[in-house]
This record gives C-alpha cells, sequence and structure tokens, in this order.
C-alpha cells in the first residue's frame, strides 16, 4: 500500500512472488514505486536524502506499508515536519540495519555508472552492502573503525604530540586488519560469481580487483609503520590517508579505465553483472529494483539479460517504457504486469 508518494496518490497493489513488471510514460510514477519499496529496505530514498520532494505536494506525510508472504508486515511514514516512523510486526523499529536485514533489496538506478565514473567510496559502499548481509559481526567492527578514525582525525586537527596517536593507531590497525580479513574472504567469493554472471550476460572481459587501503604498491610494509611514516604528511592534511576507509575496488579492463573502452551499454551490463553477483550471495532472498531495465542495452544484451533474470531467485521489480520491451518478457511463466500512468495502476 502506497499513499502520497509523490504522484501516486494511494495504490494498493497484490503482487507477484517473482516478476513485476511496470511499464508507461516518463513521469507516470514507474520509478516511484521503486522508491517505495526501496524506503521498506532502507528507510530512504534511493534518489534523495531530501523528505520534501518525496511526499505529495500538499501532504503532510507519506506512508509505505507492505505484507510478506508469511503474513510479516513493514511499514514507513515519512512526515515533512515530523520524525520518520518505521514499524516491523507493529513494533516500533529504529535501526536501519533491521530493515536491511528484513528486506535485503539491490537497486540498478541509472546512477549504476557513477561505480565506475565515482570515486572509491561508492566502491567501498559495495563492499559494506555485501559484507553487512553476509557476515554478521562486520557493522560492528565497522562503526568501531569509524570512531576510532574520527578520534584519530579530530587529534591530527588538533596537532596533536606524537604520543597522542599511539592507542589510536594500535586500535585503528587491529580493527583495519580484521575488516581486511573479512572483505578479502568475501571479495574472492564475489569474484568468482561475477565472472558467472558475466559470462552469462556478455562477452566483454572484466575483471575486478580489491585494494586494502594501504600499501598500494604492495611492498609488504604494514599498517602501523605507514601510519607512523606519514604522520606529518596526515598532520598536515588533517586526515588519516592509509586505512581500511581507503579501500577500493579497481576495474581492470587490459590497462585502459572502463568508461573509456566501454560504450555505456557494456559498462551497464558489467555493473549489472557486479550488482547481481552481490544479491545472490546474500542469505535468503533477495528483491531486485531495475529501474528502466532496457536503457543503454542493445537487443542482444537485453535478451541475454532477461534470460538470466529469469533463473534467479528473488522478487524482481522491473520498469519499462513501454509494452514492446515488455513484450520480451515472454520467457517469464511468472509475471505480472503493471500499466502505469499519472501515479495510477492497471494490473492486467
Amino acid at each position: 500500500n502506497i499513499h502520497h508518494l509523490r504522484n501516486i496518490e494511494s495504490a494498493r497493489l497484490n503482487l507477484h512472488p517473482k516478476c513485476n513488471i511496470f511499464y508507461g510514460p516518463n513521469g507516470s510514477g514507474k520509478t516511484s514505486l521503486l522508491e517505495a519499496v526501496y524506503l521498506l529496505s532502507s528507510g530512504h530514498s534511493f534518489r534523495t536524502r531530501e523528505i520534501s520532494p518525496l511526499v505529495s505536494e500538499g501532504e503532510a506525510s507519506l506512508t509505505v506499508f507492505a505484507r510478506t508472504s508469511t503474513d510479516e508486515t513493514i511499514s514507513i511514514q515519512k512526515s515533512v515536519m515530523g520524525p520518520t516512523q518505521v514499524k516491523l510486526n507493529t513494533q516500533a523499529c529504529y535501526s536501519s540495519s533491521e530493515l536491511a536485514h528484513f528486506l535485503p533489496c539491490q537497486i540498478f538506478y541509472q546512477d549504476i555508472f557513477q561505480i565506475i565514473d565515482a570515486g572509491p567510496s561508492l566502491r567501498r559502499t559495495l563492499l559494506d552492502w555485501g559484507l553487512f548481509h553476509v557476515e554478521q559481526s562486520y557493522h560492528s567492527i565497522w562503526k568501531n573503525y569509524r570512531a576510532v578514525i574520527k578520534q584519530r582525525n579530530a587529534l591530527l586537527r588538533q596537532k596533536a604530540a606524537p604520543l597522542a596517536f599511539i592507542p589510536w593507531n594500535k586500535q585503528l590497525v587491529e580493527l583495519a586488519i580484521e575488516l581486511d580479513r573479512m572483505r578479502a574472504t568475501y571479495f574472492t567469493q564475489w569474484v568468482l560469481c561475477f565472472q558467472d554472471f558475466l559470462q552469462e550476460l556478455t562477452d566483454v572481459p572484466c575483471s575486478i580487483n580489491y585494494y586494502k587501503g594501504w600499501d598500494r604498491k604492495q611492498t609488504g610494509k604494514n599498517l602501523a609503520a605507514i601510519l607512523e611514516e606519514q604522520l606529518s604528511t596526515d598532520v598536515h592534511r588533517q586526515y588519516t590517508h592509509a586505512g581500511a576507509h581507503q579501500a577500493d575496488i579497481v576495474f581492470d579492463l587490459s590497462t585502459k579505465k572502463a568508461k573509456q573502452l566501454l560504450s555505456r551499454g557494456q559498462q551497464k551490463i558489467i555493473l549489472i553483472a557486479l550488482k547481481l553477483a552481490q544479491a545472490t550471495l546474500v542469505p535468503g532472498q533477495c528483491i531486485y529494483l531495475l529501474d528502466d531495465i532496457a536503457a543503454e542495452l542493445d537487443a542482444t544484451h537485453l535478451l541475454r539479460l532477461i534470460d538470466c533474470l529469469s533463473k534467479i531467485k528473488g522478487q524482481l521489480f522491473l520498469t519499462a517504457m513501454d509494452e514492446v520491451t515488455l513484450n520480451k518478457f515472454t520467457q517469464f511463466t511468472a509475471v505480472k504486469s503493471h500499466a502505469i500512468k499519472d501515479g495510477k495502476f492497471n494490473t492486467l
């Protein structure tokens, strides 16, 4: 159930457990429907962290409610003036991590290209998302590490004496090594799964490598020594430049940068493979939100993607501009189509 979310005044949808396709013209509300599902999974939109653009004009709040196939419930209310309210099985929920565990959700939106185009922080977010779902202790260690980095950076801004950094460096190193251990183990599994999806979706080769955040030239120097060596530089720049918070995923395409070598369609299919691989490593089943699925893809890649999606486990939410794309999903034996116009749905 959706109420007052952008141009969706009110909608009640009975969804198919496998595949749901929403089609209609630009501005009809297709992406807003995906936003509604994502809100339940994360507590925020993938398009904006502002609340006012999400709430329908003239309304004070929006509400999204869902009931699962096992009769569990989840709801979120976002108000322009008041606090966000979330409930899991009628009980108040105050943690976005609870939502993420309850409703694992992988989004494929037009900003997917930022994974290649933007800096390493977004790629680290991918690592964190995957590890959050597969390694129970990761979230708490990651939070502790962030707290240590925050304290060390505060000392850098104060130009504290070198002795003041010793206890914080020790904690930082211990936590960074533990994060790196988890990330490296996870990354090995992710790469294998990524290559399987890549071969299924495209003939374009691509490999990815993991950088732990220090010793980029692989000299064998440990993090404790690097922190000590870089202290004067860190003080000057008022920021810690080595550690797990600098980790990255590096795309390897025969020494050329991906965005220079590949077309947008080729980039998109590689990144779809990357995110599908992550989702399949999540325990249980994941929800897949694919916005404007046909955009940037040629007919061959689109058909290969459709064939791939027909075989994965989990619930699919796909948007498309018209029935031409819709008709390509005829091989799906489990699918429900929803036409949408001006925020109003017509289930076919």
